[in-house]
């Protein structure tokens, strides 16, 4: 397989925080004409839980279609296991590839029920599954065993490993063979290492690119080039990542003529004073 760097979209807004479809055409064809392998629709980046049910699923309509045939992962969670089933058969209706989750959060449901919800979703479309394990923001903390079990079954085919333990990622690659997605940015590099097969990341958003040159370099052995770039694109994570992540990735998107508003509410809006500083970090790591 070769979709290895894959974008998770942001959604675009207008001033009102309603949708632009149009702009969404527009982003998906600017990512996959700047390398990325496909696309990750409707998850963190794309303030999938701040969107309304109705929003998520023309989100991906939209998307699909732009994206003409390239490969499509379909975020389809919820804390509901009917709720998140509705989204998994429209997003096998329309043409994902690929249905994804985070484990349903909150109620801090048992490891048994988690794996339930799992492959409920697997049934209820026959599309691959991937997991996504991201326990700083769901704080559902799983054991090694407990993953590999979860891999373990049916269409479970992939999982994006948003976490920092590289042990346990290099043991479930090694001991399951499944498709890995490193899903921290910063430590791209790294994952790699520990043996992830590709990545997806919030600041693949404005500078994929990037990421696209650390996978071709590491693959050629090129260690040293391959850390130069990292740094280079962790300068641009930190300066996100301190002014506001999805708002500042959208900023950066603007200043190169993709303008996606600001994220929706609660989240605040940049300052003027951040946007000067997000936009002079842009120049010095020559982004712009």
């Amino acid at each position: 397989m070769n979709k290895k760097i894959l974008v998770p979209l942001v959604t675009p807004f207008r001033e009102d925080e309603s949708v632009d479809y149009e702009m969404l055409k527009k982003l998906v064809r600017y990512e996959l004409d700047s390398g990325a392998d496909g696309l990750y629709v409707g998850g963190s980046s794309a303030e999938c839980f701040l969107l309304t049910a109705e929003e998520r699923k023309k989100v991906l309509e939209t998307a699909v279609r732009a994206a003409d045939g390239a490969f499509v992962v379909a975020n389809i969670g919820s804390i509901g296991t009917a709720v998140a089933e509705d989204f998994a058969a429209h997003a096998a209706k329309a043409g994902a590839d690929v249905i994804s989750s985070v484990p349903p959060f909150y109620f801090a449901f048992s490891f048994s029920e988690i794996a339930s919800y799992y492959c409920d979703l697997v049934k209820k479309t026959g599309l691959p599954m991937m997991i996504y394990n991201i326990p700083s923001n769901t704080h559902a903390k799983f054991g090694l065993g407990d993953l590999e079990s979860l891999l373990a079954e049916e269409g479970m085919d992939y999982m994006k490993f948003t976490d920092t333990d590289y042990f346990m990622l290099e043991q479930l690659k090694s001991h399951t063979g499944k498709f890995i997605y490193s899903g921290k940015d910063e430590d791209f590099l790294s994952a790699l290492a520990a043996g992830a097969d590709g990545g997806i990341g919030t600041t693949f958003n404005f500078m994929v690119g990037r990421f696209v040159e650390i996978q071709k370099l590491y693959k050629e052995g090129k260690m040293s080039e391959a850390k130069e770039v990292q740094h280079g694109a962790n300068e641009l994570v930190r300066a996100v990542c301190d002014c506001g992540l999805i708002a500042s990735v959208k900023y950066m998107l603007e200043l190169l003529g993709y303008p996606c508003g600001g994220a929706r509410r609660p989240f605040a809006k940049l300052t003027d004073e951040k946007k000067k500083y997000l936009k002079e970090k842009a120049v010095r790591e020559k982004l712009l």
